[in-house]
Order: structure tokens, then sequence, then C-alpha cells
């Protein structure tokens, strides 16, 4: 008995420190983007086969903070939960969750392996054969996104495919893009791949500053309706901007006052004959490189807000994207009126942590702090919601809700008064 006790806690010491040397290596590739060309695979090299000789799979999804996980077996695995990344070159899978299914197991040594040779995928119908799965780590981005992230599909599987994504009905099918033909109402846009990105060409106008015509890059993990490329941006003077913003800190900002970028409004996007007014932005104040960075030959990106407004139809293979309105295409663009940033604690993700509080804004008003817990929301057990849950609710103008915070072990009583904050 003795001796198995030890096996397992030795195990857990090396999983731990393997977690911990992986953390300091990839601490940078935590945000969502593509990784070096060098990680990128040859297309010709992935094979793809649907199941009975059909030629769709339909799988069902979760959509938190309007970003699409699918269930995906690595070597017949029970299922794990993959982000669809459009951003990205390469899959990846996280490191807690290569050891799990049985990728790898941890050395004395301490030795990391960049990425896995051989590796099936497989959903309902169908089954996805890869050269390689990169190992990455994703435990601060299912905090944020309030769902664990197991792995990315990148577009090393995504461009095998025509994917259909439907928000409304919380699914996606892949089809055979051979024979796949489209005979809906949806409007069909021609699409360019640069750097093997999905993009479409878009006007973007600025106020003052003016229209902006070129390419807008397809980000399926972003959940901001559009990112500015900090490019772009340095172009165009952002940091000088007069309109109102909300300035933020990135997450490696070295304080608040260290503001990356703002959150703020651009007059109108305009896709073919599709245009929305006052969608709300990711705007860069200083220049940036290397992961969760729109690349330079962007004007921007269109995420999630943009995306889930429609279902989604992407034919990288023939070049085409396809957007179907939903009852959501109508829908201003909210954004937070409180001035939090909140995580959702794993591994049931049903405990809220203060991440961030804006300054000047309502919750620096009622004296909320980084650190504080939400235990109740006007009375009610915070755990009875969702992180999708509270981030609405904190975009009603005009509310008040009152929050019960835990802090340094006392619980603690605010109210917090909502309003417009861009």
């Amino acid at each position: 008995m003795n001796s198995r006790i030890f096996r397992i806690v030795l195990f857990l010491s090396l999983l731990c420190l393997t977690r911990s040397a992986l953390a300091r290596k990839l601490s940078r590739q935590e945000k969502l983007q593509s990784p070096p060309a060098a990680v990128s695979q040859s297309r010709e090299s992935v094979q793809v086969q649907f199941a009975f000789q059909g030629n769709v799979a339909q799988v069902p999804a979760q959509i938190a903070d309007s970003l699409v996980l699918v269930p995906v077996r690595v070597n017949g695995s029970q299922p794990s939960w993959f982000l669809l990344d459009t951003l990205r070159t390469a899959s990846v899978i996280d490191d807690v969750r290569a050891v799990a299914v049985g990728l790898y197991s941890p050395s004395s040594e301490g030795k990391i392996p960049k990425s896995f040779s051989n590796v099936t995928l497989e959903f309902p119908g169908l089954r996805i054969s890869l050269p390689s799965l990169a190992l990455g780590s994703f435990g601060d981005l299912s905090a944020r996104v309030g769902h664990v992230v197991q792995g990315i599909l990148g577009m090393d599987v995504l461009s095998q495919l025509v994917v259909k994504i439907n928000y409304q009905a919380d699914s996606v099918q892949f089809y055979d893009p051979v024979g796949f033909k489209y005979s809906g109402r949806g409007v069909q846009i021609p699409v360019q791949v640069s750097d093997e990105v999905p993009a479409i060409t878009g006007k973007v106008t600025l106020g003052h500053r003016g229209k902006f015509t070129g390419l807008i890059a397809i980000a399926t993990a972003q959940t901001e309706p559009m990112d500015f490329s900090p490019h772009f941006a340095a172009a165009h003077f952002f940091s000088g901007a007069p309109e109102r913003m909300l300035p933020f800190p990135g997450e490696d900002a070295a304080s608040d006052t260290d503001v990356r970028a703002f959150l703020g409004r651009v007059q109108q996007l305009q896709i073919t004959k599709i245009s929305f007014n006052d969608p709300i932005a990711i705007l860069p104040v200083k220049s940036a490189q290397g992961p969760g960075i729109v690349p330079k030959q962007f004007i921007c990106a269109i995420g999630g807000e943009i995306l889930s407004r429609f279902t989604v139809i992407l034919n990288t293979p023939a070049h085409m994207l396809i957007l179907e309105p939903n009852k959501s295409f109508v829908d201003i663009f909210s954004a937070d009126m409180s001035g939090l940033a909140l995580i959702a604690i794993p591994p049931a993700f049903n405990r809220f942590e203060v991440a961030q509080v804006a300054r000047k804004s309502p919750a620096a008003a009622a004296g909320i702090a980084i650190g504080d817990i939400i235990a109740k929301i006007d009375d009610r057990t915070a755990s009875d919601y969702t992180l999708d849950d509270i981030r609405a609710l904190l975009r009603q103008d005009g509310l008040s809700h009152k929050l019960t915070l835990l802090r340094s072990g006392k619980s603690i009583d605010v109210m917090l008064a909502l309003k417009p904050l861009i």
C-alpha cells in the first residue's frame, strides 16, 4: 500500500513540475492566435474519413462567450472540449489533457514534447488523422471563457472541411467539400486565405478618420465583435482618438495604468450588403506582436459577437463564406456597464472572481476589488449563474444589483449601479 501511495505522489509531483515548466515556456501562447509557420503542417497529409461513406457529420456544440466548443475523442479517449479557431494554423491539445488521454507521461527530467505524431481526432460520423498535434496550455483561457478548453481545432483541420456553425441550435456540421452545394438564401462572400487565415474584404468607417477598405480576418475564437491590428491602429493614430472609450490593460500589462488597448465603438462595418452600426471594437494603442495579435495584413478581425448573429458556413476549399442571418442579427451591440472583468474558477466554473476593475467605473465606485469572490447577486447564490449569465446582467443600462462579495474571509454587500461606459 505504501509503495502504491508513493508511486501516486511521485506521478502527481512530476505532472505539476511538467505543467509549471510548460506554463513558463508557453505563457505567451495562451491567447488565441496562430503559432509560428514552422508548426504548420501540410494540408495534403491530413486525412479525413466520414463514416459509412457519408459526407456530413453532425456534432453537438457548446457556445460560451460567443465561442464554439465541440467534443473530440483524441486517439479514442473520452471526449475533450476543443475550441474552433480560424486564426490558428495548427490544432493544439492542452498539456494536462494530453497526459489524461495518454499522449505522454511526465518525466523526471521535465522534458516537454512540442507535439505528438500521428494522432486521430474523432467526432460523431467523422475521423481525422493528423500527422502532428501541438501542445499548449489553456487553463487561464478556460477561466476567462467560463468553460473547460482542452484543445483547439485549427485550420489544419478546418480548411479540409465545409464548416457550418449554427449558434442558435448549438451545433456544428462538418461537410465533405467534394460535391458540397449550397442552395439557401444566405449572403455568399468570397474568401481570401492569407498566411492560412481565412479573410474577407470589408469596409470600416472610423468617424472623422474616414473609410478604409481591406482584408478582415474571420476569428471564430475571438469574442469581441472587432479587434484591430496594431499595425493599422498605429497608422491611424488610435492613441489620440477623441471618441469615448474604456481603457483596459492587457493580460500581460505591468499595472492597471499600463494601457495597451481601448474598448470603443466604430461608426460602421460593412461586408458586401451587410452593415453594422456602432459595433464594439478593441482598439490597440501600442504596437505589439506575437500570440493574440491580429496580423498586420488585416485591418481587423471579426469575432463571435458578430459571427453569432448568423448561421456561418465557411467553405475554405471553395474560398467562400456564407452568412445566414438569425434572430440575433438586429440586436444592438451592448458592452459591459460595470467595469468588471470576471473569471470562472475551475473545475466547476460556478465560482466567480474579480480579475480586473476599470478605473472610474461603477465597480470602482462601489469599492469592488481585484480578488473579490462574488457569492450572491441580488440575494441569489452566484453558483446558480454561468459566467455568460452574469456578463449579460452587467450589460443592462440603468439597473442596480446588490452583490455579496467574499473578501479575506469576510462577507461584504455592495450596490453596483450600471451605466454605459462606451
